[in-house]
């Protein structure tokens, strides 16, 4: 008995006579219709790579008709099962891996889609980079602090502050008096020296600046946090633009609504008067209608 893989036919030697022929016609007749292709051009056969499923039934069909005086070796056997079940083995983790590459895929899609509309909400409120300290390592470094003011200050200056790691002020500095600053973006040096004009020391420090508004309330602006004037997107990453900057929101630890002194005074409603209002006039309502009565009742007396 022999198989072809190339063709899917195979003759079987116990046949009888006219088996032998009808399979010598067929034989025949697919020479010549290979000799026909041939004479045409070379032709590939599609069949001419197993699956799975196609190289199985091969190995059944083989079993099946086997030669029972030369049976197929079993240590043959054997590896070709093993190959088909290894083969098994990758194809289904192919398509497993394959199916958990497209989840993958659509949950990233959804992520980069929520966090894009979250990003472009955060256009006009304030940003804290993580870089929101400085850091001394020299005592000839003079240290150049970009710094925002939220709102616009009053004539009597600004004061710089300087606190080292415990929070405890090393350094201040106010400004003249006499000129107001108006809101938005400047420039402040510090020398990284304490107030006594000695070095300050190797270490984090944190700025801060101190001034009123021109309503006299008390603002804090702190280093290290802008305003985010916009968003760009480059290879799929969100950047925010800050102090003339664009900074991937990934350094970003913290993004608020900036709300001024002023927005916390409250201040009485108008409804609170008029309810005021006609709580006195209910009261004179009541006191009238007590002295009506002690005058019918005197009357009636």
């Amino acid at each position: 008995m022999a198989i072809s893989a190339n063709n899917w036919t195979y003759t079987n030697n116990s046949s009888t006579s006219s088996s032998s022929s009808s399979s010598s016609s067929t034989k025949t007749d697919s020479s010549s219709s290979t000799s026909s292709s041939n004479s045409s051009g070379i032709v590939s056969n599609p069949n001419a790579t197993l699956d799975k499923d196609a190289f199985l039934k091969l190995l059944l069909i083989e079993l099946q008709h086997q030669d029972p005086t030369d049976p197929m070796d079993s240590d043959k056997m054997l590896t070709q099962t093993s190959q088909l079940s290894a083969l098994e083995m990758q194809q289904n983790t192919n398509t497993t891996m394959q199916k958990m590459v497209e989840t993958m895929q659509k949950l990233s899609d959804s992520f980069s889609t929520a966090f894009s509309t979250s990003a472009i909400g955060a256009i006009g409120k304030m940003g804290t980079v993580d870089e929101d300290i400085i850091k001394l390592t020299g005592s000839d470094e003079v240290i150049a602090l970009k710094m925002y003011l939220p709102e616009d200050s009053d004539d009597k200056g600004l004061t710089l502050e300087i606190y080292d790691k415990n929070n405890k002020l090393v350094y201040s500095e106010k400004s003249s008096e006499g000129q107001e600053v108006s809101k938005g973006l400047f420039t402040l040096e510090w020398p990284g020296r304490n107030n006594d004009g000695v070095y300050a020391g190797d270490g984090e420090y944190t700025v801060k600046v101190v001034y009123n508004n021109k309503n006299g309330e008390k603002v804090t602006a702190s280093y290290g946090s802008y305003p985010i004037e916009g968003i760009v997107f480059k290879d799929g990453v969100a950047y925010a633009k800050m102090a003339g900057k664009e900074v991937p929101f990934d350094q970003i630890k913290e993004i608020t609504e900036y709300k001024s002194s002023s927005s916390t005074v409250q201040t009485p409603s108008d409804d609170e008067g008029t309810s005021d209002n006609e709580g006195s006039s209910d009261s004179e309502d009541s006191s009238d209608s007590e002295e009506n009565t002690s005058d019918d009742s005197t009357s009636n007396a």
